[in-house]
Parts: structure tokens; C-alpha cells; sequence
């Protein structure tokens, strides 16, 4: 007996399994590289390990997937032409959860809100592959390899400002958790648009195209690929709330937090002409005092009046006895 996604009636035409199980590995290789920044967050790593190379090379491995994935879809779903309305739905969708993102990132993480991070790139691209859907192959060949190798030719401090930061042409990033500026990251939706065109009229016979999951892993990838978007919103909140509980429940948030603390006030300490024995002692006595009468280290930001005034005569305490 068939199962439901084997019949006709609930195949979607010209949708490709392999494309979708693909697009949802990204997003395991996405979660798993967000992993390591929240676990750096909660103390459960070092603070360095998501700056490494190795991450930083699974960071934008990752990326580049999730943006070709993009450009191949593009070209499955306006094969013959682009199709306006669907078009339009799909960006706005993206445009509006890019804004989503951005309008989080503000409150959660105001010092690195990300203003044009991967779904802005990708909302932005998908306007220049509207270009190229129908363009001879070779235009969008042709631009996409401009558009990647642009900001390893050329860069301009005039492009550093947030206005036109954008656009990638800059010498510096900006401080954000996540950026994918237009160039070069538009290239590689371009690229594979057009290499997608190239070999399209070869992919409905190929054995992959109509390969259907049968197992409960395959399903379950396929459907996370269909659904990318959402379970792309939806995954950091559920990562990060889930180390949140374990890291409270384990005590490792607060030895986090007490190690944190004293590693930026000891060199404060010191800088303002303390002795460096003292003011190891001193920061120790404020982290472990605070701790014990359940006050913020980190920040007292929102915690009111009586709360930093808690706080500062566990400091003059501590001072006092460290002379």
C-alpha cells in the first residue's frame, strides 16, 4: 500500500526530493556550527572555539550551501520563466523574517545585531537572480564570478557606513553575529542559478531527480528541507533556551559568570592602580559574595536602583578588606 507523500495527488510537480534533503544537511551543519557559539556563551566550551579556522571554514561552507541550494531552487522554480506573483510572495517572506531577525537582534544583542545577515543576503540576491533567470547562462556566469571575486579586487573606507556596509565593498565588517554582505555572497546564488540552467534540461531523467525518500530519516529530511525557513527562525531560540536550563541546572552559568566577571575586573582593578595580588583577591570576594546573595555580575542593566546599590556595597566591601 502506498504511503500519503508517495501518491500523485500529494507530489509536488518538479519538486525534487535530493534538493530538499540537501538544504535540510545545511541546516544540520548550520545548527551545529550555532551549537558551538552557544556553548561558548554558557562557559560549556572556550570562548575562542567558534573564531577558529575550522569553524570559520564550516561557518562559510555552510553558508555557501544554503546560497547555491538558493539558486538552484530558483532555477527549478522558474524554469520557464519567471513567475511573477510567486516570485514576490517568496522574497517578501524572507524580506520580512531578514527584518524579524534584525528586530531581535537589537534587544538580545544590541553591541552585534545583525543587519544583513544570511536571509538578508539571501532576499537581496534573489532580486538579482530575477535578473538572470531568463538572461543568456553565460550573463549570469559572467556576474556571479564578478560578484565573488569583487571584494578581493576592491575596497573603499567610504563603504564602511552603515548605508552602504551592505554591499561588502568596505574594509571593515561591522560588529554582528552574522554577516553576508551582497558581495561576494550574491555570487554564489548566481553561479548556481546558472549552472542549474545549464544542466536543467539533463536533470528530469537523472535517477536522483525522482528519488523519493522511503525511510523515516529520508521523510523526516525531506520535510525539514520544505520547511527550511521556519525551523531556520525557530532552531537558536530552542538551542539556546535548552544550554540555558542545562547550564543553570549544572551550576556551569554561574561558575560562567564568576569567571567572566573577575577575568574583566581584575585588569580594570589593576588599571585604576591596584595591586594585581589585591585586586585578585577583591574580584574573587565580589564574584563570590554577589553569587551567594543572588546579584547579576555581568550586568545590572534593568535591575534597578536597589540592585546596583546591593552590588556596590559588596564592592566597597570587598575592596576594603583586600587593603
Amino acid at each position: 500500500m502506498q504511503s500519503l507523500d508517495q501518491t500523485p495527488e500529494r507530489t509536488k510537480r518538479g519538486r525534487i526530493a535530493a534538493v530538499d534533503v540537501a538544504r535540510a544537511l545545511a541546516l544540520l551543519g548550520m545548527a551545529a556550527y550555532h551549537l558551538t557559539w552557544d556553548l561558548a556563551h554558557f562557559g560549556f566550551i572556550g570562548p575562542s572555539v567558534p573564531f577558529t579556522p575550522v569553524m570559520r571554514l564550516v561557518s562559510h561552507t555552510v553558508a555557501s550551501a544554503f546560497l547555491a541550494l538558493v539558486g538552484v531552487s530558483f532555477a527549478l522554480a522558474h524554469s520557464k520563466g519567471l513567475r511573477r506573483e510567486a516570485f514576490l510572495r517568496r522574497v517578501t517572506v524572507v524580506a520580512c523574517a531578514a527584518f524579524l531577525v534584525t528586530l531581535a537582534t537589537e534587544f538580545l544583542a544590541p553591541e552585534e545585531p545583525i543587519t544583513f545577515g544570511i536571509l538578508h543576503c539571501i532576499a537581496a540576491a534573489s532580486l538579482l537572480a530575477a535578473i538572470f533567470v531568463a538572461a543568456p547562462i553565460w550573463m549570469g556566469f559572467a556576474a556571479g564570478a564578478l560578484a565573488i571575486a569583487a571584494p578581493l579586487v576592491v575596497s573603499f573606507d567610504r563603504f564602511n557606513g552603515p548605508a552602504l556596509a551592505w554591499l561588502g565593498l568596505g574594509t571593515v565588517a561591522p560588529p554582528t553575529l552574522d554577516w553576508r554582505p551582497l558581495l561576494p555572497w550574491s555570487g554564489v546564488v548566481l553561479v548556481a542559478l546558472s549552472l542549474a540552467r545549464a544542466v536543467l534540461p539533463r536533470v528530469a531523467d537523472a535517477p536522483w531527480a525522482r528519488w523519493r525518500p522511503h525511510t523515516i530519516a529520508g521523510r523526516a529530511m525531506a520535510f525539514a528541507g520544505r520547511h527550511s525557513l521556519a525551523i531556520y527562525l525557530v532552531h537558536q531560540p530552542i538551542l539556546f533556551a535548552a544550554l540555558f536550563a542545562l547550564a543553570n541546572v549544572t551550576g556551569v552559568a554561574a561558575r560562567h559568570e564568576r569567571t567572566s566577571y573577575i577575568a574583566a575586573c581584575r585588569p580594570a582593578c589593576v588599571e585604576n592602580g591596584g595591586d594585581l595580588d589585591l585586586c585578585e583577591k577583591a574580584c574573587a570576594c565580589v564574584a563570590d559574595r554577589a553569587q551567594a546573595a543572588g546579584l547579576p555580575l555581568v550586568s545590572t542593566a534593568g535591575k534597578g536602583d536597589e540592585t546596583r546599590q546591593r552590588l556596590r556595597a559588596v564592592v566597597d566591601s570587598c575592596s576594603s578588606q583586600a587593603r
